[in-house]
């Protein structure tokens, strides 16, 4: 199966293993304790994902085989395939139709760039993450001068939320970027 099939929770495990080899165990448990907690899998979601991935070519695993019926503490180890997988998902460019939906993914990429990638690539992500939201903030403004709030404040209520988080989110991408600029010659 192509890789671009690959579910977001699939490229947030490959890149998890990418980052340490790990045991489904262990990535219960970074999931647990971790900011990576928003996705939470369970044990019928896990599992199945790691096997997935593994038939896919992206992990290989090494360990026994439970022959209790209980689950095989087996440790993943990315490919050749699965390493370029994941290096290929991070340095995708930001989709501006979908940077409103995806923007916990982008931060998920960006989070583990910073040992993968080279400095001007986190850069250049970080660049177009900044002109999509730029693009999408500017989209929700029209929206909010479009609507009739007369009849209904809810909605209005509701863009207007969106707008305030965006708005956030873009003033973030714009001082992640003047600071790892600045932070460029010290390193």
């Amino acid at each position: 199966m192509p890789r671009s099939r690959l579910t977001g929770f699939e490229h947030v495990l490959l890149g998890m293993i990418f980052t340490r080899p790990s045991t489904g165990y262990d990535l219960k448990r970074r999931f647990a304790t971790t900011p990576l907690g928003v996705y939470q899998p369970s044990s019928g979601a896990l599992y199945p994902a790691l096997d997935r991935l593994e038939r896919r070519g992206l992990l290989r695993s090494e360990g026994p085989r439970s022959a209790d019926g209980g689950r095989p503490r087996r440790l993943y180890y990315p490919t050749e395939e699965g390493r370029q997988a994941h290096l290929d998902w991070l340095r995708e460019p930001v989709v501006p139709e979908t940077v409103g939906q995806d923007l916990g993914l982008h931060l998920l990429r960006f989070a583990m760039m910073a040992p993968a990638l080279p400095e001007e690539a986190v850069r250049a992500f970080l660049v177009s993450l900044r002109a999509a939201l730029a693009g999408f903030v500017a989209a929700l403004e029209r929206q909010v001068d479009a609507m009739d709030t007369a009849g209904n404040p809810y909605a209005a209520l509701a863009v207007e939320h969106g707008l305030a988080v965006h708005r956030a989110s873009l003033a973030w991408a714009e001082r992640a970027i003047t600071r790892l600029a600045a932070d460029s010659p010290r390193r």
